[in-house]
């Protein structure tokens, strides 16, 4: 009986994937109005548990298959073949639960209307000019925030308290957030930390959200700036922004709409990161009169991030994660895959444009 309930939760919900494929409007009305319940109903239950349940059903996924492989070959050898079928019939319940669960919790946010036009912003064709004010505009915001900031010398900014606190810090600039925009949802929510951050480093992952368990999980095995700009990051993600360029582009908004300094900094230095990135494509002499023009400070943080990354920039396990996460954001009509995170610079230069940099 639960398998085949699994079943026509499977059947029904791809049928509401098929309509929201073609509907924008029922993405958006979906998203704003049934799975940001669901999303908020998994984040209280899984919040509820001090550690990451979905890094835990990752370390079971090992013994599960292995025990399950080995009953299958046990039941096929003593020819008892409805056992084996009664096994299959399972293990495809429990994927149709899964499959059940993207639909009901993040499928939406990939299909709805773009951030850009319920910001009500202006996102077009970025020139080279554009993306220089807005990176001399950031640079400028950096340099600012670096003074309310502690700093090794010589090296990395210091977040001055536990991860604890930056918890109740980033769900405290949400509130702030949603007090502007009526479209997001805001409720209080748990991030976790992942316990095999140093792995996850290896394959480039800053941070993962698992819409099956509702949960934020975050590496912190990465230098503290970027910590906050993560965590507001995938809980973006949890709040129905699936799109990776939007997840960035909110985690900046939630960041320096803090009432704290260190969360401010790492809104403001991770966008910087990525405007210059694409400003160095573009126009190499522009880029290092912009990085010139920042704090001491600044340049600290980024040689010092240079120096951690480079134990992690090359390595076979990257290769496979970065390839495996490119497939799915392809298959979730973001074509531009990886380089999704990326276009996070549009919406940056459609910001500023608006007048953001006159603020």
């Amino acid at each position: 009986p639960a398998a085949a309930a699994f079943y026509i939760c499977g059947l029904i919900s791809l049928v509401l994937y098929l309509i929201m494929l073609n509907s924008v409007s029922f993405c958006d009305f979906f998203n704003d109005h049934i799975a940001s319940r669901f999303r908020c109903i998994t984040a209280f239950v899984s919040g509820l548990v001090g550690i990451s349940l979905a890094e835990l059903i990752i370390y079971m996924l090992v013994p599960i298959f292995v025990m399950f492989f080995a009953g299958v070959i046990k039941a096929s050898k003593n020819e008892e073949y409805t056992k084996v079928a009664r096994m299959y019939v399972g293990a495809f319940a429990v994927l149709s639960l899964f499959g059940t669960s993207f639909v009901f919790s993040h499928a939406s946010g990939y299909r709805g209307s773009t951030l850009d036009v319920r910001l009500g912003m202006d996102k077009e064709r970025v020139s080279a000019s554009e993306l220089e004010k807005t990176a001399k505009y950031l640079a400028e915001m950096v340099t600012q925030a670096t003074d309310e900031v502690e700093f090794i010398y010589g090296s990395h900014s210091v977040m001055p308290y536990s991860f604890e606190e930056l918890t109740d810090k980033i769900n405290d600039a949400y509130s702030n957030v949603c007090k502007e925009y009526d479209f997001i949802l805001d409720f209080r929510s748990s991030i976790k930390p992942v316990m095999s951050s140093e792995v996850l480093s290896y394959a480039h992952i800053l941070g993962i959200y698992t819409y099956y368990t509702g949960e934020s999980n975050v590496n912190v095995n990465f230098p503290d700036f970027t910590l906050p700009y993560t965590c507001a990051h995938e809980m973006s993600h949890q709040r129905g922004f699936s799109r990776e360029d939007e997840a960035n582009f909110m985690a900046y908004l939630v960041c320096i709409s803090s009432d704290d300094p260190y969360i401010r900094y790492s809104g403001y230095y991770n966008m910087y990161e990525y405007v210059m990135s694409a400003l160095y494509s573009v126009d190499k002499r522009a880029y290092a009169e912009v990085y010139y023009s920042t704090s001491n400070e600044a340049r600290w943080e980024s040689t010092s991030y240079n120096e951690f990354y480079e134990k992690y920039r090359e390595n076979k396990v990257a290769d496979v994660s970065d390839k495996v996460n490119d497939e799915y954001l392809q298959s979730q009509g973001q074509s531009a895959g990886n380089k999704s995170y990326g276009l996070v610079v549009d919406l940056m230069v459609g910001y500023y444009k608006s007048g953001a940099g006159e603020e």
